[in-house]
C-alpha cells in the first residue's frame, strides 16, 4: 500500500470522489451547485428589498460561476486522465504494482500542497472579495463568500493542470511497446493535454466575455488582449510540448520502417531486373506480387501520423482556439451597429 500510495490523497479527491458516488449525472450536481448559488444570492437580494422580487442581476450569473465550474473542470479532467492513464498501460510494459504507483500519482493530488493552496486562496480569494462587497448585508456576504471561494480555486486548477502536463512526457518515455500500427494506447494522454490547453482558452473567453460584453470594465482594452494572447499561447504550449518526446520517438520509427522498406523494395526491384535481363520469367508473377505488397505496405507506413493525437482532436483544439478570436471579431463589427448616435 505505501508503495502504491507514496502520500495522503487531497480533500479535493475526496470530495470528487463523493460526487462521483452520488445517483446523478456529476455534471448535473454542478448546475444545481450553480443554480443554487444564483437562487441564495438572489433571495437575499429580494428579502432586502435591494431587487424586486422575480427581478435578476445579470452579473451575479457571472460572478458565481467560478466555484461549479472550477470543480467541474476539474472533475471532468481528472476523469479524462484516469481513462488515459488505462489506455497506456498496454505500452508501458509495467508489473502491476509498477502500474498502480504511476496511475496514483497521475490521478490523485497530494494532500499538503492542495491544503496549503486551498488556505492561501481562501484568504485572499475572501479578502478581495469581501473588500469590493459590502458586509452590513446578508446578500453581500453572500456574494462576496461564494464569489471568493470560486476564485480560490483557479490556483487549485492550475495546479492540478501542471501535475498532469509534468508527467505526460514521463510517461511517454516509458514506453517499451511502440506498434506504429496501433498508436490508440497513446491517444489518451494527448487528450489530457488537450483538456488542459482548452483550459486557459476557457479563462480567455470568460475574461474576454465579462469585460466586453458584460461590462464589469476592469482591464483596458490592450491588457484584454494581452490576455488573450498569452492564454492561447498557453495553450497551444501545454497542448505541443508534453507530447513532442513521443512525437519524436514515432517519427523516429517511422523513418526507420520506411527505410526498411525501401531497401526490400530496392532488393526485389534488382531480382525483377535480373531476371529481365537473363530472360528468365517463372519467378517474375511472385516478385510483382512481393513489390505490390511492399508497395502497399510504404503506403500504410506513410499514412501514420507521427503526433499522438486521435482522429479529430487537432481540430477539436484548432476551433477551441479560434474561437476567442470569432468573439473578437463579432464584438468589433457589431458594437458600431449598435452604438446609439
Amino acid at each position: 500500500m505505501a508503495e502504491t500510495q507514496p502520500y495522503k490523497p487531497s480533500w479535493l479527491d475526496a470530495l470528487l470522489d463523493w460526487v462521483s458516488s452520488l445517483k446523478m449525472p456529476s455534471a448535473l450536481f454542478y448546475v444545481l451547485l450553480y443554480v443554487a448559488s444564483i437562487l441564495a444570492i438572489h433571495i437575499a437580494l429580494w428579502v432586502e428589498g435591494v431587487l424586486d422580487f422575480g427581478a435578476w442581476d445579470s452579473y451575479v450569473f457571472f460572478d458565481v460561476i467560478w466555484a461549479p465550474l472550477g470543480l467541474g473542470y476539474i472533475h471532468y479532467m481528472e476523469r479524462v486522465a484516469q481513462r488515459s492513464v488505462e489506455e497506456i498501460r498496454p505500452a508501458l510494459g509495467v508489473s502491476p504494482s509498477e502500474f498502480e504507483a504511476i496511475r496514483y500519482r497521475f490521478t490523485t493530488l497530494p494532500f499538503w500542497p492542495i491544503l496549503i493552496i486551498t488556505v492561501l486562496g481562501l484568504v485572499f480569494g475572501m479578502y478581495f472579495a469581501f473588500q469590493a462587497g459590502s458586509t452590513q448585508s446578508l446578500s453581500s456576504i453572500l456574494w462576496s463568500g461564494i464569489s471568493g471561494l470560486g476564485y480560490t480555486l483557479l490556483p487549485i486548477w492550475l495546479y492540478a493542470a501542471y501535475r498532469h502536463v509534468s508527467q505526460i512526457d514521463d510517461l511517454y518515455i516509458k514506453v517499451k511497446k511502440l506498434n506504429l500500427f496501433n498508436l490508440q494506447p497513446l491517444y489518451g494522454l494527448a487528450r489530457v493535454a488537450m483538456v488542459v490547453g482548452v483550459l486557459f482558452v476557457l479563462l480567455v473567453n470568460i475574461n474576454f466575455i465579462s469585460e466586453t460584453w458584460l461590462g464589469s470594465v476592469t482591464q483596458t482594452p490592450e491588457t484584454i488582449v494581452f490576455l488573450s494572447a498569452v492564454g492561447i499561447s498557453a495553450a497551444l504550449a501545454v497542448f505541443v510540448i508534453p507530447v513532442l518526446g513521443i512525437h519524436r520517438k514515432i517519427e523516429k520509427d517511422k523513418t526507420q520502417l520506411l527505410a526498411e522498406n525501401a531497401d526490400q523494395i530496392d532488393s526485389l526491384r534488382r531480382e525483377i531486373q535480373t531476371d529481365m535481363e537473363k530472360r528468365s520469367f517463372k519467378n517474375i508473377d511472385g516478385l510483382e506480387k512481393g513489390l505490390s505488397a511492399l508497395l502497399k505496405v510504404r503506403e500504410s507506413i506513410s499514412a501514420i501520423p507521427t503526433w499522438p493525437w486521435s482522429p479529430g482532436t487537432f481540430g477539436k483544439f484548432a476551433s477551441a482556439i479560434v474561437l476567442p478570436l470569432i468573439v473578437w471579431l463579432l464584438q468589433r463589427v457589431m458594437t458600431p451597429l449598435f452604438a446609439v448616435p
